[in-house]
């Protein structure tokens, strides 16, 4: 395969050596403490460009057979932790990265996780109905349900709408239902202004 392949993608001040990759590899599950899928691992160091994700795919099967990195099973599929070797190599050889390039794959990866976490906790489901779509917005804590409200609205696009800006904010939706349900109409009204400040 051409090289360019495995330099596609990649931001200047990215990493184009597939040793360093590793090391940024072992860094960043050192630096998380958690598993990792791969499509997970490719969209931190590709968020910014860091690596181009036929090397970083390269480079975790390395990683894999030199026992750097083991692969376990998390939520139905394979992911990927750092092992004693792994995080003592990222220990003894991450001052050779940028310090930007370790700041931003960290950032990405928390962000990403943070993601994952609001996801796994706040569901919407999108059903089509006669009259349009049913959305049903819910959220969690751990398997009790502290809110579930459903939507009936005319098309695809406001049931996706729906969707987004219940994900963007489920605890404001969840407080403010509480408030208006309660009667703390005072509460509601700060809620409001300060979402309607606020930028997505």
């Amino acid at each position: 395969m051409a090289n360019g392949a495995f330099d596609g993608g990649v931001e200047p001040g990215g990493l184009r050596d597939a040793d360093d990759v590793k090391i940024l590899i072992c860094y960043l599950l050192k630096n998380l403490k958690q598993p990792l899928p791969l499509q997970t691992l490719a969209e931190a160091l590709q968020r910014d460009g860091l690596a181009n994700y036929f090397t970083l795919a390269d480079a975790l099967h390395a990683l894999l057979l030199s026992g750097h990195v083991d692969q376990v099973e998390q939520g139905g599929e394979k992911a990927y932790k750092t092992t004693r070797l792994g995080a003592g190599t990222a220990d003894m050889f991450e001052r050779r990265l940028p310090f930007s390039v370790r700041e931003k794959a960290v950032r990405a990866g928390v962000r990403l996780l943070a993601r994952q976490k609001r996801d796994a906790e706040n569901k919407v489901e999108i059903t089509p109905s006669g009259a349009g779509f049913a959305v049903r917005c819910t959220v969690l804590d751990g398997e009790d349900t502290l809110l579930s409200i459903s939507l009936l609205v005319p098309d695809r696009a406001q049931a996706e709408a729906v969707r987004q800006q219940f994900l963007r904010d489920p605890v404001a939706i969840y407080r403010a239902a509480v408030a208006l349900m309660t009667g703390d109409i005072d509460a509601v009204g700060g809620m409001l202004s300060h979402g309607t400040s606020s930028k997505p």
